[in-house]
């Protein structure tokens, strides 16, 4: 497992995540290609997901983040940061690996930012 990175507290929140791989080209009637899995921990800062298929370390993808509490769906952004095999005997099978989130304009950062504020709150009171 990669050296624990993260300057905030994680969460072990499990939901489903799909992370867009290649997107649809313009004026293209091909769909784009997303693999889904589910969210392991999340953090203010990113998340470790657990996944079917490799990621590419380095890459910046779309990431759908499934809510069921909120009935809805938060779109992030994220660098790749790691992504190894499930150890033998895992619960999770296939990958993990762990995304940093970027701070766009055309994410849902800030609702992201506010959600993980209330985890925190709830976890301490």
């Amino acid at each position: 497992m990669p050296v624990d990175a993260r300057k905030e507290p994680r969460f072990p929140v499990k939901n489903t995540v799909f992370i867009e791989l290649a997107s649809r080209g313009s004026g293209s009637s091909t769909s784009g290609s997303v693999a889904r899995g589910r969210t392991l921990d999340i953090s203010r800062g990113g998340l470790r997901v657990s996944l079917e298929r490799e990621l590419l370390v380095g890459a910046i993808l779309q990431v759908g983040v499934e809510l069921p509490a909120r009935a809805g769906t938060l779109y992030l952004v994220g660098e790749v940061k790691w992504c190894l095999p499930a150890p033998d005997g895992d619960p999770e099978p296939g990958w993990l690996a762990g995304l940093a989130l970027l701070n766009t304009d055309d994410s849902d950062i800030d609702n992201w930012i506010a959600l993980i504020s209330t985890i925190a709150t709830a976890g301490s009171a």
